[in-house]
């Protein structure tokens, strides 16, 4: 959730775990995503229009928050649009990827190692009906920030105002995975590995850079540099949104205004599509549902 406050379905995840449904869940693997924007009410729209997305403010942030004037966006999808208000918002401020959230089997102990590793935290989440605290961590950590939050407390807060689905659940168009920058990626991954338990293996970039790492969790990790990196400003290459009709939603995007950079050839069959910056900044791709296991390298 992104209530915060300033304080300085894949086989091979390390940790299966019940949830309060009864379900067995897999941890670690990516949860949601934040981009700070301009407009939240442009973005939301416009994100409607390319891909059916719907966005609702959760109402826990008017209850701690009532004068705040920063908007906060949260769907299905795993996209979080965070506008900061008249009063700033420190942890917003540089990269526009404000986080990467990953769900834990335990976020205590994450941040527990993150501590010993020199890291603290620079805002903490209290979500009150699971009545636990979700960490985010600071751009020291390999430049990007990381929040770590253990599985289902989101959705068991969520759940308090209105049906919610976790991303795992939810049905296509969502976010399939993400794609990272960095100029180290062994070091980052083992310090990926060492707090969060994220385990990686070696995958085809497909032109992005020299080489790349990703895993069952859903985070891909590029080292650069290649032309289609060239002028990112973000260590956030790509939101991969998987996707039921790519064609249909290639041709939407391209009707937006946002033409394709890349195109990559799957062996799964069809193409995935790279577009690159588009509503406010946001950077895309697309990719079909028959090659999920293909994109993370599986």
């Amino acid at each position: 959730m992104p209530c915060l406050i300033p304080a300085q379905q894949l086989i091979g995840c390390e940790n299966v775990q019940a949830d309060g449904y009864g379900r067995m869940l897999m941890v670690p693997k990516f949860c949601r995503m934040a981009w700070r924007v301009d407009d939240m009410d442009d973005f939301t729209r416009r994100m409607g229009e390319l891909f059916g997305f719907t966005f609702f403010t959760p109402g826990l942030i008017a209850e701690v928050y009532p004068d705040a004037t920063f908007k906060v966006g949260f769907g299905e999808h795993g996209i979080e649009p965070i506008q900061p208000g008249a009063e700033g918002l420190g942890f917003a401020e540089g990269d526009h990827l404000i986080e990467i959230a990953v769900d834990v089997a335990d976020a205590e102990s994450v941040r527990a190692r993150l501590k010993a590793a020199g890291h603290e935290p620079i805002a903490i989440s209290y979500l009150p009906v699971p009545a636990v605290d979700e960490y985010l961590f600071g751009r020291d950590f390999h430049g990007i920030q990381f929040l770590a939050c253990t599985e289902g407390v989101n959705e068991a807060q969520i759940r308090s105002e209105l049906p919610f689905a976790a991303l795992d659940d939810a049905k296509p168009p969502k976010v399939g995975c993400v794609t990272l920058v960095s100029e180290d990626i062994d070091a980052l991954a083992a310090s990926l590995k060492q707090c969060y338990d994220m385990e990686f293996h070696p995958f085809n970039p497909a032109g992005f850079g020299r080489r790349g790492l990703s895993g069952t969790h859903r985070v891909r990790l590029i080292e650069g540099p290649s032309a289609l990196l060239d002028g990112n400003e973000s260590a956030l290459v790509s939101v991969d949104i998987v996707h039921h009709d790519v064609e249909g939603a290639r041709a939407t995007l391209e009707a937006a205004g946002y033409p394709v950079r890349h195109r990559q050839q799957l062996a799964s069959g069809g193409f995935a599509y790279f577009f690159g910056p588009t509503v406010q900044g946001f950077p895309l791709s697309i990719y079909p549902e028959s090659a999920d296991a293909e994109m993370l390298g599986l």
